[in-house]
């Protein structure tokens, strides 16, 4: 049950990455190191340090990395250049202050989403190494999911309790805001909508350990119930929208035999759902069939005429990442929209290619895998980053650090499984006995 946390292989950079999935999951999101403003969360010094590791790495003689290219790392190192060519163009005209810090902290935020998309993609040396991340991901999942459930039951955050030496506060932790007379919870996230998309991420992801994993499958379908009755507690169209965009993705892959228990277990879930929280799955429903009157999404609506100036004056490369402030401006929740803004339409083509590439390559995997178990575990990651794209059309994803921070490792798992994918076609065939090996 525990084999999650065995030592990782010599040279395997699976225990570093835990290291960073344990700070993005159990600190909450609002704790930094205060020199480094927003951009210095304990998870985000880990990210850059990442990519300082990586670096070093690549340059050793023998180190036994591929560097050959991948689409992974290609289309990750095409948006970082879309960023900083909008940097560049923005510290070239005349910027406050404030927007120019902005800018600055964007950048090495920007760094350390490279250096968890890298070293995930060219250091996690085996198929076993990438299946405990994932395992240790679902466990924080649930982790996270007990803290929302306890919250939405009390009113009261855990998270609150935190008091960590070296770290401030950077707004207020576990602030719980009320939709329809329902607490909207957000755990060690830092918004009630961040908290539901990331447990909407990660549930294919659970999933997938709960068919998969022979021993204790009880504790892996329960941290399933955990995380799918944690989601729907952020009270939030964008976590709904994912949960379903995450089911279509995966009925999709699925035997018939797996979707006929589906069909039977998804209006139960629904039953029990009402039952055990009375209002809540009707507040949901009523958040899409009363969007026409819904304040939030007039707001969304009236968001398009005031940025259509800004896109204006600059179409193709913006204004420059991380300037385009909500307390200067205002908020934005589509984070397309928002990438046009700051990067131009040159911006806006990076990110949606970082999606476009994530769920292609994760089909790879699917197409190339020599076994049932790494086909659906590359359909769980297409779902994963399915949920992960649709999420941004609906709220700023990457002013975010837990799901921009969760993006880009799952882009760096999916890039390794393509490169694993692709040298078990390259290598001689294996017998039985030595499949079943490799496997483990």
């Amino acid at each position: 049950m525990l084999d999650f946390l065995r030592r990782p292989e010599p040279g395997d950079a699976r225990g570093l990455l835990t290291v960073y999935a344990v700070l993005l999951f159990c600190l909450p999101a609002q704790m930094i190191i205060g020199p480094l403003g927003a951009s210095g969360t304990p998870a985000g010094v880990v990210g850059m340090g990442m990519l300082l590791f990586w670096l070093m790495v690549r340059m050793l003689p023998g180190n036994g990395v591929k560097t050959g290219l991948q689409p992974i790392r290609l289309v990750v190192l095409a948006f970082a250049g879309s960023i900083l060519l909008s940097y560049a163009w923005g510290v070239l005209h005349p910027l406050p202050a404030d927007q120019l810090s902005g800018a600055d902290r964007a950048i090495l935020t920007l760094l350390s989403w490279c250096g968890i998309a890298f070293v995930a993609a060219d250091l996690l040396r085996t198929r076993k190494s990438v299946e405990l991340l994932l395992r240790t991901l679902v466990i924080l999942t649930g982790i996270i999911a007990v803290m929302g459930l306890l919250q939405f039951a009390t009113g009261f955050n855990i998270a609150e309790l935190y008091h960590i030496p070296g770290l401030k506060i950077n707004y207020v932790i576990g602030s719980v805001t009320d939709r329809s007379n329902f607490r909207r919870v957000s755990a060690t996230a830092s918004h009630a909508i961040e908290f539901g998309v990331v447990l909407a991420m990660m549930f294919p992801i659970a999933l997938h350990q709960a068919f998969y994993v022979k021993t204790h499958r009880w504790l892996w379908f329960s941290l399933v119930a955990l995380i799918g009755l944690a989601s729907p507690m952020s009270v939030s169209r964008s976590a709904t929208l994912g949960l379903f965009v995450a089911f279509i993705v995966l009925f999709a892959g699925w035997s018939g035999v797996r979707r006929a228990i589906a069909l039977l277990v998804a209006p139960v879930a629904i039953v029990v759902l009402r039952v055990l929280i009375p209002g809540l799955v009707g507040t949901i429903t009523g958040l899409f069939t009363g969007w026409q009157d819904d304040p939030s999404i007039q707001g969304r609506t009236d968001d398009y005429a005031v940025v259509g100036d800004f896109i204006d004056k600059s179409p193709y490369l913006g204004r420059g990442f991380g300037t385009f402030l909500p307390k200067t401006f205002i908020t934005l929740d589509n984070q397309y929209l928002g990438q046009i803004v700051e990067t131009g339409f040159i911006g806006l083509t990076a990110l949606i290619a970082l999606f476009v590439v994530g769920i292609f390559s994760a089909r790879g995997v699917r197409a190339r895998a020599m076994d049932d178990e790494m086909r659906h575990l590359g359909q769980v990651l297409c779902a994963s980053m399915a949920v992960a794209g649709l999420s941004f059309a609906t709220f700023d994803g990457l002013g975010f650090p837990m799901i921009s921070g969760l993006v880009f490792l799952l882009l760096g798992i999916i890039g390794a499984l393509w490169r694993l994918s692709r040298r078990a076609l390259d290598d001689p065939p294996l017998t039985r006995p030595e499949r079943q090996k490799v496997a483990l």
